[in-house]
């Protein structure tokens, strides 16, 4: 790496590049990171990695600074190096310092099953730890399921989210300050197959008049430590704003090799779409006679779907069989009472130049004995996917699903990542946990889907570009019928998942179908963010779609469609 002008003189180290600026107060361990001469964090670099001993969870206490070992200049950067011991372990940290961003990385010695990694905590058992702030408000790139707006938060309020709409979001912040446009990032980076945590929380504190702030992981446990262990590093970089801070966050994945990149070509025509999902119309169906939307999950409702679309001059490329077309959902074996016939029903659409997708349950475990299953600490029952049995036993299922010598469909709808098992009290077959054992997950169902038929289409929701060699098209998932901005709260979710996704084809997924307008103003807008996708012909609160609107939305389709086709020419 190209030399870089840096500074150390009595203790303090300083060092300015394009996007960030340092000044280290080696004996202190302390960083601040200042951007636009504007100190936005005051880091205290040490990092309290709890413990699990199987009960409870033990409080890594630091009262001593660590000792400051000396400053490296490595390949990848000026590296400066200090050593620790806390109550639970050897600690060795380590900031690099690169012209494009500082990583902040810290190494435990000893044995133990990290329970937490609280990254910048300082000394946890005392009444004031963390790190100085002066940033003022924060952003998370994670929908919450209940507050569609709320990716930012005050710096006062804790930032915890449950990964049910992004599964998982990018794991990344960014802090604004009052006054100056740039933006402090700070994300984390995982090595491959280390991704053994759920969430990145951000955590505040107040000791009477002092606040401060620190980061934190989930490993539960499930981390086991003998000998020595690198916990997932922190980037950390200035950024214009926060969608700047999220593509930067992406693009160090991907340059770094943490995740994979996708070959860059033109996809199979049918999963450009448009699509027709029958979901909301199973909704409808089901309040009209009052019993479960699950039970129109048959062939006769999806026969007087096709058949709907087709005299609505409305040529979708795939038709979506929703929720609940198996008998069981963890064998995914398909229900002979609602489909007599789906091979017929598959071989029908095929004639008419339509495609099948099979929506998907992930985690459920109807149908699996308990052997092949965890639960979780809320008591919920999973199935466990690095159990051999389970992996054979799917890989039987999707290749029966998806081959020609089977039933010949075209593609899965992935739905219910959020049951990801949580807690500490189980332990799976492979040790892997969270949004690890989600990408295995995914990856077994990924690979096993493309030897059963190459062009299969895998619909998904993560939006983390660990994930994004595993997603054909990233799906923007649910939104709450509660809402009247359908337009808005997906364009903003689009907007992410395309940073996390880069090339990848957006499904635009259902609208609320509570009220006409908002159905209409979101349906009429889908070709703009993605790939149209139509769950229903009916709405629920105004009533049927008007003529007119089905009309407009049919003309939408051909000119989408015209468009699209012109590319494959």
């Amino acid at each position: 790496m190209r030399k870089m002008n840096y500074d150390l003189s009595g203790g303090i180290f300083t060092l300015s590049t394009p996007t960030y600026s340092l000044s280290v107060d080696t004996a202190a361990a302390r960083a601040d990171v200042i951007l636009d001469g504007t100190a936005f964090a005051r880091l205290d670099l040490r990092s309290a990695v709890n413990s699990f001993d199987g009960e409870k969870t033990i409080t890594d206490s630091e009262p001593e600074r660590p000792t400051f070992a000396g400053l490296n200049e490595t390949d990848a950067g000026l590296e400066l190096v200090w050593k620790g011991r806390s109550s639970l372990w050897e600690k060795e940290y380590r900031l690099i310092c690169s012209p494009l961003r500082f990583r902040y990385r810290l190494t435990v010695g000893g044995d133990g099953r990290v329970d937490s990694v609280n990254y910048f905590s300082g000394d946890l058992s005392s009444p004031y730890h963390g790190s100085e702030y002066e940033f003022s408000r924060g952003f998370y790139p994670c929908a919450p399921w209940k507050n569609e707006d709320k990716y930012y938060f005050k710096p006062g309020e804790k930032n915890h989210r449950w990964n049910v709409l992004m599964i998982p979001p990018m794991f990344c912040y960014s802090f604004g300050c009052e006054g100056i446009g740039t933006q402090l990032a700070l994300g984390l980076a995982a090595r491959p197959g280390e991704h053994n945590f759920h969430s990145f929380d951000y955590i505040p504190h107040t000791d009477k008049w002092d606040t401060s702030f620190y980061l934190s992981t989930d490993q539960s446990g499930h981390t086991s430590v003998s000998g020595e262990w690198t916990a997932p590093e922190i980037i950390g970089y200035g950024a214009r704003d926060e969608f700047d801070a999220m593509r930067k966050y992406s693009e160090y994945y991907f340059a770094s090799g943490l995740a994979k990149t996708s070959p860059s070509k033109l996809p199979p025509r049918f999963w450009q779409g448009p699509l027709a999902c029958g979901w909301i119309g199973q909704i409808m169906r089901g309040y009209e006679e009052k019993c479960s939307p699950t039970d129109f999950a048959s062939e006769k409702f999806y026969e007087e779907y096709a058949a709907s679309l087709k005299a609505n001059e409305l040529h979708p490329t795939a038709i979506i069989i929703d929720d609940k077309w198996q008998s069981l959902y963890a064998p995914a074996k398909v229900d002979t009472g609602k489909w007599p016939d789906m091979r017929g029903y598959i071989d029908r659409r095929h004639a008419e130049g339509i495609k099948t997708i099979l929506w998907f349950k992930l985690w459920d475990a109807e149908g699996f004995e308990d052997s092949l299953c965890v639960v979780d600490d809320g008591g919920a029952k999973r199935i466990d996917p690095s159990n051999p049995v389970v992996i054979r036993r799917l890989r039987e299922s999707i290749h029966y699903l998806l081959s020609p010598e089977g039933l010949d469909a075209d593609g899965f709808k992935l739905d219910f990542a959020f049951f990801n098992p949580i807690g500490r009290g189980f332990t799976t077959y492979s040790g892997k946990y969270g949004t690890q054992l989600m990408y295995d997950y995914m990856e077994l169902i990924y690979t096993a889907a493309k030897e059963a038929k190459p062009d299969a289409l895998i619909n998904c929701s993560p939006c983390h570009p660990y994930f994004a060699h595993l997603c054909d098209q990233a799906r923007l998932h649910d939104y709450s019928y509660g809402e009247r901005a359908n337009l808005e709260v997906l364009e903003m979710r689009a907007r992410l998942f395309a940073i996390a996704n880069p090339g990848k084809l957006i499904d635009t997924d259902n609208a609320g179908f509570n009220t006409r307008r908002d159905t209409m103003r979101w349906l009429m807008n889908q070709p703009k963010v993605g790939v149209p996708d139509l769950y229903s012909l009916t709405a629920y609160r105004d009533g049927v779609l008007t003529g007119e609107d089905i009309a407009a939305i049919a003309e939408l389709w051909r000119e989408y469609s015209e468009r699209i086709d012109r590319m494959y020419d």
